[in-house]
């Protein structure tokens, strides 16, 4: 398996922690008027992240069924066919949700990107 399928699932699961983390108090917190890009954003937030974390379990599953029978001369070629497509549906979905979730999380009133203001270092004296 010459991909890069252990890391689209690193990547996958990242992004799926990352954007519940990111995301948990924002959707609620935005406006009813939102920009147009906060407002696609917080649309395909949660169908974006769902899909990703389907695809990232399911392309789990199938990494490690496919090492599992990489010695098998029967059904190699169908099998890596098949990871590969999954790989990348995984991979578009994983950053369509990354984007969404970054989108919200600019968006978001007074917490841009958190870090650093969240626990009063730039507020210090």
């Amino acid at each position: 398996m010459g991909s890069h399928t252990a890391l689209t699932i690193l990547l996958g699961f990242w992004v799926v922690f990352w954007c519940l983390q990111a995301g948990h108090g924002e959707i609620q917190n935005q406006p009813q008027q939102q920009g147009d890009a906060a407002g696609v954003a917080a649309a395909a937030f949660l169908p974006a992240l769902v899909t990703t974390f389907g695809l990232t379990l399911l392309l789990l599953f199938a990494h490690v069924r496919a090492l599992g029978h990489a010695n098998a001369a029967a059904g190699g070629e169908p099998g890596r066919r098949f990871v590969g497509r999954l790989e990348k549906a995984a991979l578009a979905s994983t950053m369509v949700a990354f984007l969404a979730g970054l989108v919200l999380r600019l968006a978001a009133d007074g917490h841009l990107l958190g870090g650093a203001d969240d626990i009063g270092w730039l507020h210090a004296k």
